[in-house]
C-alpha cells in the first residue's frame, strides 16, 4: 500500500469510519512494529488538536480536508527539515493541519508541539507473548499481535494507550491514578490487578483484585474482584456480571482454566487464542457448564476432546472450514 493511501486509511480508522476490514489491516499495521505504533498515536494527537481548531474554524469540513491534502502534496516537494522531538516530518504535516484554523492558531500551536510535548514509547508484540515492567513499578502482560503506547514521564502521567490485549498489574498511587485508554472506553484503577481485551467489535474488562472504573462518553462502572464488563459499539448503558473462570489468563499461565463456564465463551476464548474456526450448531449445549484446567500447549482440538470425554452430550465433527460442535 502507498503511503498516501496508508495516511487516508490511518485517517478514517481514527475517526471510526474505516471498514472492518480496513480496521484489521490498520491494527496489523500498527502492530508490525514500534515506528508503526508511534506514529499511530501521532496521528491521533494531531487530529484532536486539528478537531479542536476546527471549532472555530470558518471552513466546512469538505474544504479543511481538501486543504489538508493540498498541503501534504506540496510539502512532498519541498527539502527535508531537521525538527527536534518525536514528530520529526509529522510536525510538517501538523503545522499543515493547523493552518487551516487559522495562521496565528498555528504558529501558537505548533511551538508548544515542539516544547511541550513529551516522546512517547511504544510497545508492540507479534507471535509472542511480552512482559513489560513500566517506570511506576507496574507490570503488563501483553498478549501476542497487541500494543501499548505510554508518556516518556509515565510516572506523572500514568496513562497507557492499549490496542489489543493486556493484563495489568498495577502498583497504586491515589495521587496520580492509572489509567487505560482503548477504542473510546477508558479504565481507571482504583488499586488493582485487571485484564483488557480490545477489538473492533467489543472491549472486555475483567477485574482479578481491587476494583476499577469503567467509562466511555456518559456512562461508567465500578467493577470489583471477579467481576468484568463487555462493552459494544451499540451498547448505551455498561451492566457488569460475575466472573467464575480464570480462561482471561491464558496467555499468562499457558492453560485454560474453566468453572462452570458456559460452552459458547470457552469456544469463544479458544478461536481467539488458536485463530480458529470453531462453531456451536446445537444451540441446546451452548451454555452448557465446563469445568476443567486444559493446557494450552497442544491444539484447539485437543482440547476440545477432553471437554466432549467429560460431556457426553457435545459432539465434535470436523470440516473443510473448521470444527462444529452438535
Amino acid at each position: 500500500m502507498k503511503q498516501d493511501e496508508r495516511e487516508d486509511l490511518l485517517i478514517r480508522y481514527i475517526l471510526g469510519e474505516a471498514s472492518e476490514s480496513e480496521a484489521a489491516e490498520i491494527t496489523a499495521w500498527i502492530n508490525a512494529s514500534e515506528a508503526n505504533a508511534r506514529r499511530f498515536e501521532q496521528t491521533k494527537f494531531i487530529l484532536k488538536t486539528s478537531e479542536q481548531l476546527a471549532q472555530v474554524s470558518p471552513l466546512t469540513e469538505e474544504v479543511a480536508w481538501d486543504r489538508f491534502k493540498e498541503k501534504r502534496e506540496a510539502l512532498k516537494n519541498e527539502p527535508p527539515v531537521r525538527t527536534i522531538g518525536v514528530f520529526n516530518n509529522w510536525l510538517r504535516i501538523a503545522a499543515s493541519i493547523l493552518l487551516v484554523a487559522g495562521a496565528a492558531w498555528a504558529g501558537y500551536h505548533f511551538y508548544n508541539l515542539k516544547t511541550q510535548t513529551p516522546e512517547f514509547v511504544a510497545v508492540a508484540t507479534n507471535d509472542k507473548v511480552l512482559t513489560k515492567t513500566l517506570p511506576d513499578g507496574s507490570i503488563v502482560y501483553l498478549n501476542k499481535k497487541s500494543s501499548i503506547t505510554y508518556a516518556a514521564d509515565f510516572k506523572s502521567r500514568r496513562n497507557v494507550k492499549l490496542v489489543g490485549e493486556a493484563f495489568f498489574d498495577v502498583v497504586h498511587d491515589s495521587s496520580t491514578p492509572f489509567t487505560v485508554h482503548t477504542g473510546n472506553v477508558t479504565v481507571r484503577d482504583v488499586g488493582t490487578a485487571f485484564n483488557v481485551s480490545s477489538n473492533t467489535q467489543r472491549v472486555e474488562v475483567i477485574v482479578e483484585k481491587g476494583i476499577v472504573e469503567v467509562s466511555r462518553k456518559s456512562a461508567s462502572i465500578r467493577l470489583e474482584k471477579q467481576e468484568m464488563v463487555t462493552v459494544k459499539p451499540e451498547d448505551v448503558q455498561l451492566h457488569k456480571e460475575q466472573v467464575k473462570d480464570l480462561l482471561y489468563n491464558y496467555y499468562r499461565t499457558n492453560e485454560f482454566v474453566a468453572n462452570h463456564t458456559p460452552l459458547y465463551r470457552l469456544v469463544d476464548m479458544l478461536n481467539e487464542a488458536y485463530h480458529a474456526n470453531i462453531s456451536i450448531e446445537n444451540k441446546a449445549v451452548v451454555n452448557a457448564p465446563i469445568t476443567g484446567t486444559f493446557p494450552g500447549t497442544g491444539s484447539a482440538e485437543d482440547i476440545l476432546k477432553i471437554v466432549i470425554m467429560s460431556t457426553p452430550v457435545i459432539h465434535m465433527e470436523k470440516t473443510s472450514d473448521g470444527i462444529v460442535l452438535k
